[in-house]
């Protein structure tokens, strides 16, 4: 080895040292003292993310469950993605036209994505909207069911208001986006109570799509830390033996979650991580 190539290896080998360090300060950093907010959540707010595509993979990702307002399970249509509106978008940097037409519409959807700051509520009044909802909805298919007992749609109804009543008390998460800005002062002034809002660092991007003759347009955003929460490897053993949520009976696919419960921090760089972690209790 001449003395370039043994140079160029030294500085490459100096390089990765300083990308790590300067990982590991961050770490740190974030993980210093006080966290921005504490969260005490459980399987509902975070499921197990399994890697089945990487078998030599033996570490264990948790996903970041949380709602927005309104949403309906497994609901992928256009208004799913209509969680921010164009007033909070103005409000995240983006440039709102004050006419909407071809023209004006395909600007706004050709901005590139921007970072903003994304607010999570746990178990607090929008989720017990939530409950609300799903308690009225049951009560009308009920009424609806004993008018006319042996329509079919009406009885599908009724099945499913039930179900999603069920999901909502046992299984649903708990934690839903509840305002966005890029102001992190003017956000925790709103939110003080850091036991039940927690704020994320967020990724926006627009929609636009023309509907009933007219454009409507607004934003959606993603949680990129959501999906990188790991589980400390202190507490693998104890993951692999939790209890599983058992089945309600009348209710088919209502079990099977591994129980627990966690503290979830949100430190410096307002990323999550697991400070505490123990086993459930089936109800």
């Amino acid at each position: 080895m001449n003395w370039s190539n043994r140079h160029s290896l030294l500085a490459g080998l100096s390089l990765i040292v300083l990308v790590n360090a300067i990982a590991l300060a961050g770490v740190a950093w974030n993980r210093s003292e006080p966290a921005d907010s504490r969260l005490q959540v459980s399987e509902r707010e975070l499921s197990h993310s399994y890697p089945y595509w990487r078998q030599d993979n033996s570490g264990i990702a948790l996903l970041l469950n949380y709602r927005w307002p309104n949403s309906k399970p497994n609901d992928y249509s256009y208004d799913s993605l209509r969680q921010l509106s164009p007033e909070q978008m103005h409000a995240l940097g983006f440039k709102v036209p004050s006419e909407l037409n071809d023209e004006s519409v395909r600007h706004y959807r050709r901005q590139l994505d921007r970072d903003g700051l994304l607010v999570l509520e746990f178990n607090g009044p929008l989720y017990q909207q939530q409950l609300h909802r799903a308690r009225e909805q049951l009560e009308k298919s009920r009424a609806d069911l004993a008018a006319v007992p042996d329509n079919k749609q009406l009885i599908e109804s009724h099945k499913l208001a039930r179900e999603t009543l069920q999901r909502e008390q046992t299984s649903a998460s708990r934690l839903f986006v509840i305002d966005a800005g890029s102001d992190m002062a003017n956000l925790r002034t709103r939110y003080p109570d850091r036991q039940r809002y927690a704020i994320v660092r967020g990724c926006f991007d627009t929609w636009a799509w023309h509907d009933d003759g007219r454009w409507q347009i607004g934003g959606s955003a993603q949680v990129p830390v959501a999906a990188n929460i790991y589980l400390p490897q202190r507490w693998h053993a104890l993951f692999a033996e939790l209890p599983r949520r058992p089945e309600t009976p009348g209710f088919p696919n209502s079990g099977g979650e591994k129980l627990f419960n966690a503290e979830l921090a949100f430190g410096q760089r307002l990323e999550p991580w697991l400070v505490e972690f123990s086993a459930g209790k089936p109800e």
